[in-house]
């Protein structure tokens, strides 16, 4: 970014996004200690006063970041895949491929994996990233009980499907969509 902001009172120039978007990037490439308001204002090239502008605190922006991800990493693709009219197989086959889609635009992967980093430290984090995994397993074995599993049998798939979704984009595993897809198939 090449915005430039002398004081506080220009802030109508940098956006709260601009600031979270920054903070997660750095909370991506290098953990939550990176993510501290006068390197995030240097890498924008603002005062401290611009985050003040618009964040009372860093506890704020860390409750924020944890909110956009947990939307957009769970709430939004649950409902966006629950909203269109799939078959059970092509609504996990499309969840399966999503951290394997999202490793070619952004690192999600590395934003996921420092935010469960982040949650080994942090008591308020690991309750935010339990009820995450929870939210997603639920969703996980209910495709599973469309498929006519039992609960039990459900929750068992859901956790062995998603156990491995996980660690395959954490492990970062650079594979052609066809080996992922394969991967996929011996899931089911």
């Amino acid at each position: 970014m090449d915005l430039i902001e002398k004081n506080p009172s220009q802030s109508n120039k940098l956006t709260a996004q601009d600031w979270l978007d920054i903070a997660e990037s750095e909370l991506a490439k290098s953990g939550i200690t990176a993510v501290r308001v006068e390197p995030l204002a240097k890498k924008l090239k603002v005062t401290k006063g611009s985050f003040y502008w618009h964040f009372r605190s860093r506890k704020e922006l860390f409750e924020k970041l944890l909110s956009n991800w947990r939307t957009r990493s769970t709430v939004a693709i649950i409902e966006r895949l629950s909203d269109i009219e799939l078959t059970p197989e092509e609504r996990l086959r499309k969840l399966f491929l999503i951290p394997y889609k999202r490793n070619t635009r952004i690192n999600g992967a590395a934003l996921e994996l420092a935010i469960r980093n982040w949650s080994q430290n942090d008591k308020a984090v690991q309750e935010i990233l339990n009820e995450v995994d929870s939210h997603r397993l639920t969703f996980i074995a209910m495709i599973f009980e469309n498929l006519g599993y039992n609960k039990e049998q459900a929750e068992i798939r859901a956790a062995r499907f998603y156990y491995t979704m996980q660690g395959i984009s954490v492990v970062n595993v650079q594979k052609e969509q066809a080996s992922i897809e394969q991967i996929f198939e011996t899931l089911l």
